[in-house]
């Protein structure tokens, strides 16, 4: 394990908001510019002590509780963070932020103070910690519990501008200094990219408020969806409204949104979650309406969401469900409408004992009597994809990396993804049919980007057999007509591959998906067998019987 030297989180902490400041000090408001420029002309001990509570659980601490190798005077440190206003000495606190920092026995010994009887002392000992944080609540009414209180308390102030700080330097809050250990202790490794100094995620203050806004509304999410309808509608009426040239945020709102939508679906509220559905252009929003509209018996207008669908589909498993839902309602109605293409993939069914092993792992011991077979679900094609092109995904293109932390570029899911590196992806496509005669190029590049964090490749599954298998009996044409599809919609494309896959003895090789018993097809999968159908890439569904 990599030990990490003394002071390190500063150093983090320091890289962080240096980096902020230097590309983001015209769009910070007074505060956030203070709380910088304060820290920066903190004593070393005084910074190390806010870092410290920065990242430590809550808000408030207990002088005597602070004691760090580092810190060699911690009172000192603390007087100094208090005069550059970055901490509170002994602040007035109510009850519900006091109560946590002491212990049920430190409690105990305090409330000796009010002479309390012993039958009350007794009492207050065989409590629940929660039984007991409540009657201290009650208590502080008329006793006031902070003025028991004997020793120093530090209030941690100006977090909320570090908040900012994280939201500019990362694009949202769910990251934080906790990335910078993991990649310190080698645990998190990410690509040497080149870092767009030039580039900005946010433009405008306005759009860092949308984003604050955003995520502080998010924390009652949970509330929300486990409420009745009016908190839901509520909820959905306190997320902000996003301008439509901001494509990040607007889609994290509409995922919300779906969300809201369809639990006032549960709720058999139906013309409210119409109501938030229409508002949205993500996907199923417009599935969601379909069937919502078919329920109610808005039958030809159900038909007419399927048909705007077909007209302009935004994905192809978005196409097949209109297809598919519309024939089906219309049928049911005696309405005219076309049968869609159905396809079912060849089957076969086996039966073999039933071991300890899942299913995938027993099947393909079987199918090792005919050849060599390898499971690899999603690896082996994303892998080999992500490997191939990563020197597209790690393109050094205007906007697409902003911090060190990005196991991707910011726009990999973006339409215009390809056009912006069109160059990059034409070369790199006119080499796949050659795949098979560089080999050692993909093993090189396995050895040096090994545990490097990125959204295709599965390091542990790329053993040299089974790339050498790959590349010796997957026809060129074949991978190009895989990946071509992975791009088509790469967050969509990237799952529903076939469980093995058989290199039989005589040659050739066959994708196979393993189904144990009432297992069905995903639909994800049934797509990509109708893709493999079209282009004569060998696959077929086994079904297993347990002997």
């Amino acid at each position: 394990m990599i030990e990490l030297p003394q002071g390190y989180y500063l150093t983090n902490f320091l890289e962080l908001v240096d980096y902020v400041y230097e590309q983001y000090n015209d769009l910070l408001n007074k505060q956030e510019t203070e709380f910088y420029l304060n820290f920066k002309s903190l004593t070393k001990e005084a910074q190390f002590l806010y870092v410290r509570m920065l990242t430590r659980k809550g808000l408030v601490f207990r002088e005597s509780k602070l004691n760090y190798q580092e810190i060699k005077d911690i009172q000192s440190a603390s007087k100094t963070l208090s005069k550059a206003s970055l901490v509170e000495l002994n602040p007035p606190l109510a009850a519900e932020s006091l109560i946590p920092v002491f212990s049920k026995p430190e409690w105990i010994s305090i409330l000796k103070q009010l002479e309390l009887d012993k039958e009350t002392i007794v009492s207050i000992k065989k409590l629940s910690r929660g039984a007991l944080d409540e009657m201290l609540i009650e208590l502080d009414k008329e006793f006031d519990l902070y003025t028991l209180i004997d020793e120093p308390i530090i209030l941690l102030s100006q977090f909320e501008a570090f908040e900012t700080f994280k939201l500019l330097f990362f694009g949202n809050l769910n990251q934080d200094l906790t990335d910078f250990v993991l990649r310190d202790l080698g645990l998190y490794r990410f690509e040497s990219y080149q870092i767009d100094r030039n580039s900005r995620l946010f433009s405008s203050r306005e759009q860092i408020e949308n984003y604050l806004n955003y995520y502080q509304v998010l924390e009652g999410l949970d509330e929300a969806l486990q409420g009745d309808c009016k908190a839901i509608i509520n909820f959905h009426q306190l997320l902000p409204q996003v301008e439509a040239t901001d494509n990040t945020l607007m889609r994290r709102v509409q995922r919300v949104n779906i969300s809201l939508a369809r639990q006032l679906e549960r709720l058999a509220s139906l013309d409210q979650a119409l109501s938030i559905y229409r508002e949205n252009s993500l996907e199923p929003s417009r599935e969601r309406q379909a069937r919502i509209l078919l329920k109610q018996n808005k039958v030809d207008r159900s038909l007419e969401i399927c048909q705007q669908i077909i007209n302009a589909p935004r994905s192809e498993s978005e196409l097949i469900f209109a297809q598919e839902f519309g024939f089906r309602a219309a049928k049911k109605h005696k309405i005219k409408w076309p049968q869609p293409d159905g396809y079912k993939p060849p089957q076969e069914t086996i039966s073999i004992p039933q071991t300890e092993d899942n299913v995938e792992i027993s099947a393909r011991q079987y199918f090792s009597q005919y050849g060599e077979c390898f499971y690899i679900e999603n690896g082996l094609f994303l892998s080999v994809f992500g490997l191939h092109y990563w020197p597209l995904f790690f393109a050094p293109i205007k906007g697409a990396f902003t911090n060190p932390f990005q196991f991707r570029p910011h726009d990999l899911y973006e339409d215009d993804f390809l056009k912006k590196r069109q160059d990059i992806y034409q070369k790199l496509s006119l080499t796949v049919d050659n795949m098979q005669d560089n080999i050692e190029n993909y093993l090189n590049r396995i050895s040096e980007k090994q545990g490097t964090s990125t959204p295709f490749v599965f390091w542990e599954l790329l053993t040299k057999d089974l790339l050498e298998f790959a590349f010796e009996h997957i026809p060129g044409t074949h991978w190009k007509q895989i990946f071509d599809r992975i791009f088509l919609d790469i967050k969509a494309n990237r799952s529903g591959f076939p469980d093995l896959i058989l290199f039989p003895a005589e040659g050739g090789y066959e994708l196979i998906e393993i189904k144990g018993p009432g297992d069905k097809l995903q639909k994800n999968q049934l797509r990509w067998m109708k893709y493999f159908a079209k282009h004569d890439i060998p696959h077929k569904v086994v079904n297993v019987e347990w002997q």
